[in-house]
């Protein structure tokens, strides 16, 4: 007699064994966000964001109120993130310990290691108060304009050096201006040259000149005094309101350059300190050792100048007489354009608010002015530390498992709004083994795809990656997610990633990139270990009866297919498909075994957890089908009791066999009838 039938499970090809896979988050997952919080000033993914930052290291000691100066070169920042890209010199914001910005800030594009320095490089000076005593740890946060542009710094600058401003501006950003006289100068004025025009003429040398009106350092100065219109009496103030720390104050310096014909018991620079106390920085002069020591106008004296005693009507003599004799052992070069400093400590003041005071007081006579720059105070030059980028980090998964057929759904969390032209944020998912399963899938941030909000921080796949039936290796598997910015890559990586300074290019993975974000899962291959057993057990005979009946023609037989699960994998749903044929000497009985079904189904202890029902012989969507053909086709209707035309019996169970979970093995047993001939 034959006895063997077949098992069928869809999507398994050999042995019965169908691979079940769970996946397990280990308990702690990377973080590479940031650390402090990255500094946005509306919110992540709302324009402008920022993308770049390095820290700014206060030394120790240094009192609130001082002024911190730091030269930065952001081409060489860039470079040393792997990537380049056109700076935006409207990008610069420092950012306080506390994550709000310095209240008083600048970038100065001109201005580079005290020089004048060309604009367009990508350098300058980064100047701010002070609010949070060191040592600590303030930011400076830049960007490209591929990254989007960036609004003009709306922060209060210090603006010492008058470079914040344009041409013409009469009261520059943090200062204030008097004038008694509108035909005075007083405004803000780019390099230059000016052809100017003595009134009355000169008595010795040019009454003509072309002034070198260039700024000390960077592009603009401020200009104040008579140089553009022919006669004007009166002055000109600038005040700047200033807290000196209260300790190590520092000190107080500036720059000017006097130029013109008259002298200073009629024109003159005064630059005071106002507190408590007044102290005089430049002017008033009383003394020739005093004006040499600090000239504040173009000559020193009260009458015409003459050969030997120095005087108005002759242009920048200073000290010295039209024979161009020093009479108080100044060094300049007499007739010609200088610039002066003087530098006073603040000790004094420490504590205090105080007043800048620059005044300009002139006659109507003898046109004389004053350019002033890079006035300073309680400077502290401070360091830069490693360049950073915008990081990301993998949010989800971070716990749970999945079988075969289960979907991956991956959320990732952003610093800043990726910038990268298609799709930005894309993920690869790794096996143990190192090989690259799935790439470049897809994150989203318009509220499809399993995103929740448009335009937040979160990106996300709800359908990532749906988990195969085989082919996989079991162990630490790596979700690996890319945030890529606008910027281009300058050591062969992907356009957009964010290389650690001094750390390799390859490979492309967090431990080496900031906008990179590696999540280790832990995959484990369990599979069920299916058995299947047929017994056979004759019910009765045409002779003994139920009384121990043979196997004899007319006997009844009862074959019992067990199908067990010992294995620590369940089986994919509804995929158990279990084939008979029909022994050459048997016949099917087709009519009421149990409930009405011509076979009866029991589940086991532990239950399979699968079903086998029955609606109707001719019925071909419940669990039994009958062929006459071999098992060619399933469609033949039995006549409802002993049908010899059934050579095929199938049947189509519904579920996912359970697995063995420590209590059993879960099995099932099919019974019907069969009449041996």
């Amino acid at each position: 007699m034959q006895k063997n039938n077949t098992l069928i499970y869809r999507r398994v090809t050999a042995l019965l064994l169908l691979f079940i896979i769970l996946l397990k988050s280990l308990p702690l997952a990377y973080a590479n966000l940031r650390t402090p919080t990255w500094w946005d000033q509306n919110a992540v993914n709302t324009t402008p964001d920022w993308h770049y930052r390095v820290p700014i290291n206060i030394p120790s000691g240094t009192p609130v109120n001082s002024t911190i100066k730091v030269d930065v070169d952001f081409a060489s920042l860039l470079s040393s993130l792997g990537v380049s890209g056109t700076f935006d010199v409207n990008s610069p914001r420092v950012v306080r310990s506390t994550g709000t910005l310095s209240t008083n800030q600048e970038f100065t594009d001109a201005v580079f290691a005290g020089a004048t320095n060309a604009t367009g490089d990508s350098r300058g000076e980064v100047r701010f108060i002070l609010q949070d005593a060191g040592p600590t740890t303030y930011y400076l946060y830049f960007d490209i304009t591929a990254n989007g542009s960036k609004p003009t710094n709306p922060q209060v600058p210090i603006n010492g050096n008058f470079e914040i401003g344009s041409t013409g501006n009469t009261t520059p950003l943090g200062w204030t201006r008097t004038t008694s006289n509108a035909s005075l100068d007083g405004q803000i004025r780019p390099n230059e040259t000016v052809s100017v025009t003595a009134s009355p003429a000169a008595i010795a040398g040019p009454s003509t000149v072309n002034a070198n009106g260039n700024a000390f350092s960077g592009q603009f100065s401020y200009l104040m005094g008579l140089r553009t219109n022919v006669s004007a009496a009166g002055n000109v103030v600038l005040n700047k309101t200033v807290t000196i720390p209260a300790s190590s104050a520092g000190n107080f310096s500036l720059r000017w350059k006097p130029q013109g014909w008259d002298a200073n018991s009629f024109d003159t620079l005064n630059v005071q300190i106002i507190g408590t106390t007044t102290r005089n920085v430049v002017g008033p002069t009383s003394t020739i050792a005093a004006y040499a020591a600090a000239p504040n106008s173009a000559n020193f004296g009260a009458g015409l100048a003459t050969a030997t005693t120095p005087g108005y009507r002759f242009y920048n003599g200073f000290d010295c007489g039209t024979n161009l004799v020093h009479t108080a052992g100044m060094t300049v070069t007499c007739g010609t354009d200088n610039w002066f400093s003087a530098s006073t400590s603040l000790s004094a003041f420490a504590g205090q608010t105080v007043t800048v005071r620059i005044t300009y007081n002139g006659d109507t006579n003898d046109k004389t002015w004053f350019s002033v720059d890079d006035v300073e105070w309680s400077v502290v030059n401070a360091t830069l530390g490693v360049a950073e980028g915008f990081g990301g980090n993998i949010t989800n998964p971070t716990s749970g498992s999945f079988t075969t057929g289960s979907v991956i759904s991956i959320t990732a969390q952003v610093n800043a709004q990726p910038t990268a032209s298609g799709n930005p944020v894309t993920a690869n998912i790794y096996d143990a083994a190192g090989t690259l399963v799935a790439s470049g899938i897809i994150l989203y941030n318009n509220a499809t795809n399993g995103d929740t909000t448009a335009n937040d921080s979160l990106w996300t796949n709800s359908n990532a990656y749906t988990i195969p039936a085989s082919g996989l290796v079991s162990g630490n598997w790596t979700i690996r997610v890319f945030a890529r910015d606008a910027s281009t890559s300058t050591i062969g990586a992907t356009n957009g990633l964010i290389r650690i300074p001094s750390l390799p290019n390859t490979p492309l993975n967090q431990a080496n990139y900031y906008n990179i974000d590696d999540q280790i899962i832990t995959v484990t291959i369990t599979t069920p270990l299916m058995t299947n057993l047929k017994t056979v057990t004759v019910l009765n005979d045409p002779v003994n009866g139920t009384t121990n009946p043979k196997m004899i023609p007319g006997a009844v037989v009862e074959y019992t297919i067990r199908i067990t699960n010992s294995g620590n994998g369940t089986v994919d749903n509804n995929s158990i498909v279990i084939t008979d044929p029909i022994p050459v000497n048997g016949t099917l009985f087709t009519g009421n075994v149990s409930g009405g079904a011509p076979y009866q189904f029991t589940n086991g202890s532990p239950s399979s957890g699968i079903t086998c029902p029955f609606t109707a012989l001719g019925n071909l969507t419940d669990c039994v089908d009958f062929s006459n053909d071999g098992g060619a086709t399933w469609t033949y209707v039995p006549n409802g009791s002993y049908d010899s035309a059934v050579r095929h019996l199938r049947f189509k169970t519904t579920g996912a066999m359970a697995a063995n979970t420590g209590t059993g093995n879960p099995f099932f047993e099919i019974k019907f009838n069969v009449q041996i001939q």
